[in-house]
């Protein structure tokens, strides 16, 4: 083969007479610019290039292989400020000492249609310099194709076999990488210290870890890429990371389509992410965008948002996953325009944190939007359309808010329901069909504002327990049963709302004492007959105190019944049985006291504020909320309501914050119970100057006394702390003379409680099962961070999720292995 015009031509050969033995020898006497042709053959020893260019080239391509072999801890071929370009040669090293088969230091390397291979750390390492590949194979290495602070063209090579990462980029790199396939390595790509770069049309598959992996600030490109059959994510974010990834197909792997943590932000547009074992998206305490992206049947959340996560999702489909389609846990985000096709169980699942939705779309599960969390949350939505939901569209339990606009709710069986303390607001919204339109238990608080139920079965409306109710300006429409059905005594307002064709009772209940009812304009008040109370056009009573037939109304036995109600219901809580005796003995204290008084006998003073005391979990907040409605019914609270609070709720920033953040604390619990949870923090003493929370205690003691009518006070903590509470100021001993003790749950005790779990939510417990969980139990409640209920709950959604895990290979299980939770389905003790 005839050299180009300008360059010299020498040979090397093991058979010719007069060419070089050896490649080395022959680089390093030949001129600059030489072509170096290689006859077929091994050749030992290695080759150094330093500030020539020569260009090493098997003299018969296609031919038998020309294999450089260096057994040398060094490099095979090592190019040092030169620039080296290597066609149709096969490299080896078989030292492992060696930093690479092939490196380049400050030089341009180039290698095309050429083999690499052998036991030094990388395949070829580029420092300061360039490096190109075009047509080669790298195999059988620890690690493949790194560049630092360099650049290069890695394109339609195929590097498989390898131990770590096929391709890096490392600091000051800007490789581009298209059209390669990479094959069986633990990393496919990795950029990390600022690594750039672009990976353009590449195949990932068996990948043992993540295909690609981008951290400590990283930012390259990744563009039109498939990855699939991966036993670890497809992508991980990582260390502050970033980049944009785009049009990519993410299929059949084991871990997460993109997982992104430890405040990394990437760019995410129009990727495809089928069949994962773990989460489409998964994002935690990290930022960045996801536009248009399609996720088909996750095991786990098809969008995963925790721990701080804030990402901004706009567009996309989420479909056939198997359980929540979107989870966020103590996170935030901005949702805009997802859609959710048959989700496994719920569409949107919040636990904690403040996301918003816009223009969200949920067709199918079980339920459409839940909140379900111990954690605060503040959801607000804005455009949301759930449909077709088999139990609920809308449910929230727990502290914290749903904020709602332009919702519509359609076919389900409930529209919407809040629980324990939950606050939902919805404005210009619409639920239809079902059974139940919104629904109120617990504490909940609803608020309906310009809004429609229509076409329900049963009542449009329900409040029961002590939920709150304002209904303004709304219209119910076709509704099988009552428009509004009042089972609460908390204060519900129907403001000029309109009912039509509604077959019950427009408000049901409004002779109760705190309901109240304002006609729409358009409806004039008939006059009363004689002897009849004052009613409107609906028949709906005022609230003058007297019955519907105008005679006052006597309270006497609907508080007795009230009171009995109140009591049953702590009756019917799990264990504590001294807790039970010691309120049920204060109720009849102050039972007898108020028939003491009204036969004008003395009354010994009974003191309604209390000390509870015990580890978590064991119903305190429970009791507490029970015990206001006690004494509501009992007529010693106008209201009943329980604001639970914290140190942080009471303590401000700086002397004289605390006051008045305490004051408006106290004002919001009049009339009900306020119940300081851990009230032993606000004794401790921080630091060498007099603490804000003793601030907040001497702020406590004085509204206590100018309110002692009006409120009643529940502080509680470990029994030792509540001790030095108590001695922390002289007006609290005098003030909190009751103590109530709550015990630790007995494994009976927490058997019964996640028994009851199950049959709530509808899964069945043999007596296998029953037995491995006392056994389960009595070890794990030895330990005392186990949390009492609130550990028993925990353990029952880890049985559920471990169940789900063990069915999710089973493509129509039936009804009976869905309810059935197995000994197997325990969770390794101390996890």
């Amino acid at each position: 083969m005839l050299a180009p015009v300008g360059m010299s031509t020498v040979v090397v050969s093991l058979t010719r007479p007069n060419a070089y033995r050896g490649i080395g020898a022959a680089v390093a006497a030949a001129p600059h610019n030489a072509l170096i042709l290689v006859e077929p053959g091994r050749y030992d020893g290695q080759v150094v290039a330093r500030a020539k260019a020569v260009t090493i080239r098997a003299a018969v391509p296609g031919g038998a292989p020309v294999l450089l072999e260096n057994r040398d801890a060094a490099p095979a071929v090592y190019c040092d400020g030169a620039e080296v370009t290597l066609q149709g040669v096969a490299l080896r090293t078989w030292s492992s000492d060696a930093p690479a088969t092939v490196a380049t230091l400050g030089g341009i390397l180039t290698l095309e249609s050429c083999t690499i291979t052998g036991q030094a750390t990388n395949a070829l390492l580029a420092e300061q310099g360039e490096a190109y590949l075009r047509g080669c194979h790298v195999h059988g290495m620890r690690r493949g194709v790194a560049f630092v602070d360099a650049q290069g063209v890695v394109e339609h090579c195929r590097l498989w076999d390898v131990d770590e990462y096929a391709l890096l980029s490392k600091r000051d790199s800007f490789p581009i990488i298209r059209h390669c396939h990479v094959q069986d390595v633990g990393h496919g790509f990795e950029a990390f210290e600022g690594g750039r770069g672009a990976v353009e049309d590449c195949q990932f598959t068996d990948v043992r870890q993540a295909a690609l992996v981008v951290s400590s600030r990283s930012r390259p490109s990744v563009r039109q890429c498939r990855i699939s059959g991966s036993r670890g994510s497809g992508l991980k974010f990582s260390g502050s990371a970033g980049g944009l990834v785009e049009d990519c197909e993410l299929m059949d792997l084991a871990g997460c389509g993109i997982e992104v943590s430890d405040s990394a932000e990437p760019d995410i547009r129009r990727c495809l992410i089928e069949r994962v074992g773990r989460n489409g998206i998964y994002v935690s305490a990290s930022r960045g965008t996801y536009a248009d992206c399609t996720v088909t049947a996750s095991r786990m959340p098809a969008i995963a948002a925790v721990d701080g996560a804030v990402p901004q999702v706009t567009g996309g489909v989420l479909r056939d996953v198997r359980g929540d389609a979107v989870l966020v846990r103590a996170a935030a985000g901005r949702y805009d325009n997802l859609q959710i096709e048959a989700p496994g169980r719920y569409g949107v699942r919040v636990q904690g944190g403040d996301p918003s939705f816009t223009d969200l779309l949920v067709t199918g599960g079980e339920a459409g939007i839940v909140l379900d969390s111990d954690l605060v949350a503040d959801v607000r939505i804005e455009g949301a359309t759930v449909r077709d939901a088999a139990h609920t569209g809308i449910a929230a339990e727990g502290p914290g808010r749903l904020t709602g606009t332009r919702v519509r709710v359609e076919n389900s069986l409930t529209g919407v329901i809040g629980a324990e303390t939950v606050s939902i607001d919805l404005t210009d919204s619409t639920v239809s069909g079902g059974e139940i339109g919104l629904a109120g238990t617990g504490q909940a608080s609803l608020l309906l504002d310009q809004s429609e139920v229509i076409g329900t079965t049963g009542p449009a409306v329900l409040v029961q327990d002590q939920s709150r109710l304002t209904m303004r300006t709304s219209t119910v429409r076709h509704c099988g049963s009552d428009g509004v059905q009042v089972e609460t005594d908390a204060p519900v307002l129907v403001d000029r709302c309109e009912f039509v064709d509604v077959t019950g009772e427009p408000v049901r209940g409004v002779d109760r004492p705190l309901v109240s009812v304002i006609a729409p304009p358009q409806a004039s008040p008939k006059r009363p007959a004689s002897g009849d109370s004052a009613t409107d056009t609906d028949g709906i009573s005022d609230d003058t105190g007297r019955d519907r037939s105008g005679r006052p109304r006597d309270r006497s036995e609907a508080e007795s019944t009230d009171v009995d109600a109140v009591l049953a219901e702590l009756d019917a809580m799990i264990g504590l049985a001294a807790v039970k005796r010691e309120v049920r003995t204060l109720a009849q204290l102050i039972k007898v006291g108020q028939q003491r008084r009204k036969a004008n006998l003395p009354v010994l003073p009974v003191s309604r504020h209390l000390v509870f005391t015990g580890p978590p979990g064991t119903g305190k907040t429970t009791v507490a909320r029970i015990y206001g409605r006690l004494l509501a019914h009992l007529g010693l609270l106008s209201k009943g309501q329980v604001v639970e609070v914290a140190r942080v709720d009471l303590v401000g920033e700086y002397l004289g914050s605390t006051a008045l953040k305490t004051a408006a604390v106290f004002k919001r619990a009049l009339g009900g119970v306020l119940f300081v949870d851990e009230a032993y923090t606000l004794a401790r003493q921080f630091g060498t100057n007099s603490d804000l929370g003793l601030e907040a205690i001497d702020t406590l003691v004085k509204l206590i006394e100018d309110n002692r009518d009006q409120i009643v006070v529940i502080v509680a903590g470990y029994p030792s702390e509540m001790t030095q509470f108590l001695a922390a100021n002289p007006g609290l001993a005098s003030r909190f003379t009751k103590t109530i003790e709550f015990a630790d749950y007995t494994p009976d005790e927490l058997l019964a409680i996640v028994s009851g779990l199950a049959a709530q939510h509808g899964y069945d417990l043999k007596q296998p099962t029953n037995d491995a969980l006392l056994d389960y139990l009595a070890e794990a409640s030895s330990d005392p961070d186990f949390g009492n209920g609130r550990g028993a709950r925990k353990l029952f959604g880890a049985m559920v999720e471990r169940q789900a895990e063990r069915l999710a290979d089973i493509s129509a299980p039936t009804a009976e292995q869905l309810r059935l939770l197995l000994p197997e389905d325990l969770p390794p003790t101390g996890s």
